[in-house]
């Protein structure tokens, strides 16, 4: 299972790259949401789930989602952001930073697929 991680700090990245994939995820990470959806086309692998920050240069994370879904309607996406955009993203799971990571690791287990 994919778990695309899109955020323009390289340091959340690696942060949430290790922590995940010490839980045992294939993680790709990226610092550009272009180059996440780039790699998507590509390599047509679609991630099952989507961990986005909502502020970066060029898409939000609410419109990097919905640009996700074209390819992959299915997939569950986490908007993570250091203000409460909550009410910016829909029905899209949110963290607040700075987060507690065995709240995101509770949550990413929670959205795995069967």
């Amino acid at each position: 299972m994919a778990v695309y991680i899109v955020d323009d700090n390289p340091d959340i990245c690696d942060f949430v790259s290790f922590l995940l994939a010490h839980e045992g995820y294939r993680v790709h990470a990226f610092s550009d949401p272009e180059e996440a959806l780039t790699h998507m086309r590509q390599k047509q692998q679609c991630p099952s789930i989507l961990i986005t920050d909502y502020n970066m240069p060029k898409l939000n994370g609410y419109e990097l989602h919905q640009q996700v879904c074209q390819q992959a309607p299915g997939v569950k996406t986490i908007v993570i952001s250091g203000r409460n955009v909550a009410h910016m993203i829909g029905q899209l799971h949110f963290l607040q930073k700075p987060f507690p990571p065995e709240h995101l690791v509770k949550l990413v287990h929670a959205l795995k697929p069967a």
